[in-house]
């Protein structure tokens, strides 16, 4: 037996407006301020998410500024009560019994009907092995519409250096978690101090990130390079006979001529745009196998983890965006003290990243002898 749960996200992206007067159970019809946005067939969230008295309802139809449901209102709901535009009704629950490597498909019985009373929607599945991984999706009964599966969820949940559990400890940390509606804010946050945390380690560390990519170069000597984790060159090799590469200088414009000669032998590139480089000697075609420093790629699924030398530091994710919510919650002295744990976190990180030959002592290495007929200085 295993309880899988789909959280109630809905609420937090839909439009919503007001009961203008009080809806008694059994009724069919709720008066609201304003209709825009809400449309037959769509469902309706009557309540906050985790009310008791919080209900789903499908419109049958948008009459003035009335909206008419197909079902008649379980419980009795006064003036000023908020209805979501959440279009889905029910979540279905998907199984893959191979693991995440398998395809997730709709489980017998797993079509369920959003439990708005709870943070979550949840169904037993009776029959669960710990090998097994789930999906959930959002599903109109009415329309048939749905959305794209979630990410994958497994026996053990989320991995304490996931985005997931990054932003819930996130919310933990704050009074009311309720003002920020869309978790998306919270992961944008995490991939802000993930980008902040990614150039640091790449301006102290020239090894740290990097990624290979053949950019080809026409007759003009102009090549672009198109992958989109590029952030900027480490080093450059060029080949014009596709066998024998040499290792290209960089230079600037300005550094040479009209009429300049160029020897294949000793290639130069230069920057010509924003990840266009110019290469010489120019006037044949070639390839540039560029290494280059990577943009990290962005946390898009609540599974996806940190970098493994950033996970000693998940602490300043979290305080970077309690920060950010404690600025929006217009709290700026304790967002202020919030910022500066996290910077600090951000100098320890930097300080065990940066090669030590980078930091501390360095010496000369001697290849010869020394005579000691000769002076040292």
């Amino acid at each position: 037996m295993s309880l899988i749960r789909a959280s109630n996200t809905l609420q937090q992206i839909a439009t919503n407006t007001f009961i203008t007067s009080a809806v008694t159970a059994g009724g069919t019809s709720f008066p609201v301020k304003n209709t825009n946005t809400f449309i037959a067939d769509w469902a309706i969230q009557v309540g906050d998410n985790g009310e008791e008295r919080s209900e789903i309802k499908l419109i049958s139809s948008v009459s003035g500024l009335n909206l008419r449901t197909t079902g008649t209102a379980t419980f009795d709901h006064p003036t000023d009560t908020p209805v979501y535009a959440i279009k889905y009704d029910k979540v279905i629950f998907k199984r893959s019994t191979v693991g995440t490597a398998g395809t997730a498909t709709a489980m017998t019985n797993g079509t369920v009907t959003i439990q708005p009373d709870q943070l979550f929607t949840q169904f037993d599945d009776t029959s669960a092995q710990s090998t097994y991984a789930y999906k959930a999706s959002f599903y109109n009964s009415v329309t048939t519409a749905e959305t794209a599966d979630s990410d994958w969820l497994t026996s053990t949940g989320y991995s304490f250096y996931s985005r997931s559990k990054m932003r819930e400890r996130i919310k933990g940390k704050l009074y009311d978690s309720g003002f920020i509606k869309d978790d998306e804010t919270i992961n944008d946050w995490i991939n802000e101090w993930l980008e902040n945390m990614n150039n640091a380690a790449i301006h102290v560390n020239q090894d740290y990130s990097m990624g290979t990519v053949n950019v080809s170069f026409g007759t003009a000597g102009l090549g672009t390079v198109t992958s989109t984790d590029f952030k900027d060159i480490r080093k450059v090799d060029v080949t014009t006979d596709g066998v024998t590469f040499y290792t290209a200088q960089r230079i600037d414009q300005t550094d040479f001529v009209p009429g300049q000669q160029f020897s294949e032998s000793y290639p130069l590139y230069y920057p010509y745009g924003d990840n266009v480089y110019g290469f010489k000697p120019d006037g044949a075609s070639g390839t540039a196998r560029i290494s280059y420093y990577k943009l990290h790629t962005v946390l898009t699924d609540d599974g996806n983890e940190l970098p493994v030398v950033m996970r000693g530091y998940s602490r300043s994710f979290v305080d970077y965006g309690l920060a950010q919510a404690l600025l929006v919650d217009n709290k700026p002295i304790d967002a202020n003290m919030k910022m500066k744990s996290a910077e600090n976190s951000l100098s320890l990180f930097v300080s065990d990243i940066t090669p030590r030959s980078n930091s501390g002592p360095r010496f000369i290495k001697i290849v010869d002898d020394i005579n000691n007929d000769s002076d040292v200085y």
